[in-house]
């Protein structure tokens, strides 16, 4: 059975906004989004989208001529997303001259949403480096960069010319060859050895050339570039069934020495913890979660910890919705910033409601706001894997470029 869309979805929830822009930019019909959605009984059309907020105070967003008051439009949604009663669509189904009104619980979640298309979740992150690849090889002969139905420039040619250039620059030479690395899929485990716990290789210079998905190729040297797309992304995905073991959590004790340094090291209650998952379904854990002051010796280890996730020596593309790339290179004054563990973390036992079968763990440095979670990502009771999801802040210095860009800024 198809997925459908959520009111809550596109109201823009805090912590996964895409979707609401996403919404409200179809409804607009801004950018590069259409109108139509798909449905059961076929594609519908939006004429525009009655919102109901919480104070109930509704409002009607629906196209303007004016592109700017499109922009006032979608930011004023996003804003007040959070505060959303109801959502109520009119348009028109395809072949039909009459008027009507859906819910947004009609709509099938398609691939604009992270959803289904043919049968499999779209990865967007995926498609983005599929898209952006070909660009760099055709600029690379010194091609016109055009779009899928060759009628018009290409919408990453504006930021595939300025990578090429800045890349050009750092390295004093032109480039000459351009390499996918992503298909690699190269592993940095975690380890947790003694005091340490990092990424390995342990250094953060070390690590450039295993996140990059992109390699160009100068004369003097390789520039990495990590593709990445979407509003959250991750800096780990490492494997930790077998030192968060089952058959110790369910004893109530965990024994392996890796497997009490990760939890150490933010603090994490090793009898809460096992319980989380022994009593997941009978127990809500929201009273236990709460903020933990972080000692010296834990900062330290989750600083190296972050050093290694984060990695030093690569370009950050960033593909956004709409098109455009942020672009920021991630040298070692960077990475020292940003991997400076906070005096305190925000640890939630069961997730933010306390009763799913993760534990998360949320903080932020001057360029990130991270989100360690510990979970099954194989449909299992028991975590199987360890995440260090983050979102970027603007104080990190990222260039926004689209194809309003001005090329003689270059």
């Amino acid at each position: 059975m198809a997925q459908k869309l959520s009111n809550k979805e596109v109201a823009n929830r805090p912590e996964k906004p895409q979707s609401a822009i996403t919404f409200i930019n179809k409804i607009l019909k801004q950018g590069v989004y259409g109108a139509d959605f798909k449905t059961e009984d076929g594609l519908f059309c939006s004429d525009y989208v009655t919102v109901t907020y919480k104070d109930n105070s509704k409002k009607k967003y629906e196209r303007q001529t004016l592109k700017n008051l499109n922009e006032a439009l979608v930011a004023e949604y996003i804003a007040r997303g959070p505060f959303t009663k109801s959502i109520d669509i009119t348009g028109k189904m395809f072949g039909k001259k009459q008027q009507q009104t859906l819910k947004v619980a009609k709509f099938i979640k398609t691939g604009e949403f992270g959803g289904q298309e043919g049968g499999k979740k779209v990865n967007l992150g995926i498609v983005f480096e599929k898209t952006f690849f070909p660009r760099v090889l055709e600029a690379l002969e010194g091609k016109k960069m055009l779009n899928e139905n060759k009628k018009g420039i290409d919408s990453y040619s504006m930021a595939v010319t300025y990578i090429l250039q800045k890349t050009s620059e750092m390295k004093n030479s032109a480039p000459v060859s351009a390499e996918d690395t992503g298909s690699r899929n190269t592993k940095r485990p975690i380890v947790a050895t003694g005091k340490q716990l990092y990424i390995a290789p342990n250094s953060h210079t070390k690590h450039g050339a295993l996140l990059s998905d992109l390699d160009i190729h100068h004369k003097s040297g390789t520039s990495h570039l990590s593709l990445k797309y979407g509003s959250t992304l991750t800096f780990m995905n490492a494997g930790v069934s077998k030192v968060l073991n089952e058959k110790e959590m369910k004893a109530g004790e965990i024994k392996n020495t890796e497997g009490k340094n990760i939890l150490a090291t933010f603090g994490i209650d090793e009898t809460i913890f096992c319980d989380v998952f022994n009593k997941y379904g009978k127990q809500n854990f929201k009273s236990d979660s709460g903020s933990v002051n972080l000692n010296a010796q834990q900062k330290a280890s989750l600083t190296n910890l972050l050093k290694t996730g984060i990695g030093s020596g690569y370009w950050m593309v960033h593909g956004q919705p709409d098109q455009s790339v942020n672009f920021y290179y991630m040298d070692t004054a960077k990475n020292k910033i940003a991997s400076k563990a906070p005096s305190t973390v925000q640890i939630n036992y069961g997730g933010s409601r306390g009763n799913g079968k993760r534990v998360d763990i949320e903080f932020e440095t001057d360029y990130f706001e991270f989100k360690v979670n510990i979970r099954n990502k194989q449909r299992g009771l028991y975590p199987s894997h360890i995440m260090l999801d983050y979102t970027t802040k603007d104080a990190i210095g990222k260039t926004p470029i689209n194809n309003n860009s001005d090329p003689d800024r270059f």
